[in-house]
């Protein structure tokens, strides 16, 4: 999953949030790095993406952008999801999307110790109001190009948001069925590692 649902199943632990936003930033093992909390939300993130990436949906939702996207298909289902969890929003949490999405990132920010990366991100996402603007079929686009950008090699993620829209019906059957099952995941996973 993308930043969204990453930040979203956090739920309203500051701490836990920020760890969360952390978990593509720092890699490695942690060994004390930041507060026993953060650390959790680090470990959270991982255990959210190790979920996600061996989950049957995924994979078949993987597939359904064909041989061409094999290499980024994981990436595109991650935009994909994320859109589509931010136009399902109100089906799953009470907190209207615009604040959440200011609220998240200005607790992510207000953390002194981001990485950078991680800072230049949070202060753009926030500025753009990215969270929320998730829902936009424009996202999709944008965010692709972003990614295209980041890889620097020759892959089709310029073609990704023709590529999703032509699947749009299947990955959101998908994903209809997924994130309940991400949600049980993580609130158990909490309970367990709490």
């Amino acid at each position: 999953m993308n930043f969204l649902a990453h930040l979203a199943l956090s739920g309203e632990n500051q701490n836990l949030t920020i760890g969360s936003f952390l978990g593509d930033f720092v890699k490695g093992n942690l060994f004390g790095r930041y507060d026993e909390e953060i650390e959790l939300g680090i470990k959270f993130h991982r255990a959210i993406d190790a979920y996600t990436d061996h989950h049957l949906l995924i994979k078949l939702s993987k597939k359904r952008f064909g041989p061409r996207f094999r290499r980024i298909g994981g990436i595109m289902v991650d935009i994909a999801y994320d859109h589509l969890l931010a136009l399902s929003w109100d089906k799953f949490y009470d907190e209207p999307i615009d604040l959440f999405s200011k609220r998240v990132l200005e607790t992510v920010l207000a953390f002194k110790e981001l990485p950078c990366e991680a800072e230049n991100l949070a202060k753009i996402m926030l500025k753009k109001n990215s969270l929320e603007r998730y829902k936009n079929e424009k996202f999709i686009s944008d965010a692709s190009l972003s990614i295209h950008k980041r890889l620097r090699n020759r892959t089709p993620m310029l073609e990704a948001p023709e590529a999703i829209k032509n699947v749009k019906e299947k990955l959101e059957r998908d994903f209809r069925f997924f994130y309940p099952q991400l949600i049980d995941f993580a609130a158990a996973w909490l309970q367990e590692n709490n």
